[in-house]
């Protein structure tokens, strides 16, 4: 069986994931390969699949609105919320929640008297130096491009997190630290996070910066940003405003700091799900992995 999944030129430990959970759950998956697609961890229903070969999905999720596409061949054991059951009508009984929350190292405990820990997408990270910008709110910043235990083990000596990152949210919630929202970019996807946010009942709330950070951009690039903000390109799922039209100046960054700092102030913005309740998502997500092995004559180490 091949996994599918983003693999991420330089890294992102949401993505990462899945090269650590499947095997430990399902030894032998791979006596599968060939015959079978594996869609776990990531946002991959987007119709760019083959539509001749069978496709697991253990809960990953669609991207955006109108993007499925008739196929046969798909056998749906949970997706990562609501938004996903409903593009591709399935039950509200499969919207269990990201399959993350299966790795063995999300277990509670973090440092109660730590700093915030900043989570930028792993593009935003890129873009600009957020360690600065981090350090100047008296927060920390992690690096989502690294392995996913070492993200885990910095976020562990935070009190709270504040996260762009979809997965470093997913994370806190299971680890129990308290954890808000942030869209610090344009390529923010509003529709995935409102997917799994659906699966926990929260609202979606985060905090918005007012100007995007970026150390340098081609003028080219900077035009054609400036259109996207005109026509408002993927305003339903993406930023627009957000798109860089030229290069962050230091007041930039300060601003950036500044409210990052006024936001973190305020505790009532960082709070995570119920321990009880994660672990209701967490064994029916087991049960649907056992049903799965033993349809597939697979080993199941859970």
């Amino acid at each position: 069986m091949l996994i599918k999944y983003c693999q991420i030129d330089g890294g992102n430990f949401g993505d990462d994931l899945n090269t650590l959970i499947w095997s430990q759950l399902f030894p032998d998956l791979s006596a599968l390969k060939g015959a079978v697609l594996f869609y776990g961890i990531g946002t991959l229903l987007d119709g760019r699949h083959n539509r001749a070969i069978k496709k697991v999905v253990l809960g990953t999720g669609i991207g955006e609105i109108n993007a499925t596409m008739p196929d046969p061949n798909w056998d749906f054991r949970w997706v990562r919320g609501l938004l996903s059951a409903r593009e591709f009508n399935l039950p509200t009984a499969l919207a269990l929640g990201d399959s993350s929350l299966l790795w063995s190292g999300l277990h509670a405990g973090h440092n109660e008297h730590g700093p915030i820990g900043l989570i930028p997408h792993y593009r935003t990270w890129d873009s600009y130096d957020w360690d600065s910008v981090a350090a100047n709110a008296g927060m920390v910043a992690i690096n989502p491009r690294q392995a996913p235990s070492a993200v885990i083990a910095q976020m562990r000596n935070c009190s709270r997190i504040l996260s762009e990152s979809l997965h470093g949210a997913i994370c806190a919630d299971a680890i129990e630290i308290p954890w808000a929202s942030c869209i610090l970019a344009h390529r923010f996807n509003e529709f995935k996070w409102k997917d799994w946010l659906s699966t926990i009942q929260r609202p979606f709330t985060p905090f918005v910066t007012d100007r995007p950070l970026i150390k340098t951009i081609r003028h080219t690039k900077a035009w054609a940003n400036q259109l996207a903000r005109w026509v408002r390109y993927k305003r339903h799922t993406r930023y627009p405003a957000l798109r860089p039209i030229a290069a962050s100046t230091d007041t930039d960054a300060a601003r950036v700091s500044d409210a990052l700092a006024r936001y973190g102030r305020c505790e009532i913005n960082f709070y995570c799900s119920k321990p009880s309740d994660i672990a209701r998502q967490k064994e029916r997500m087991l049960e649907h992995c056992s049903l799965f092995a033993s349809d597939y004559n697979l080993r199941f180490n859970p």
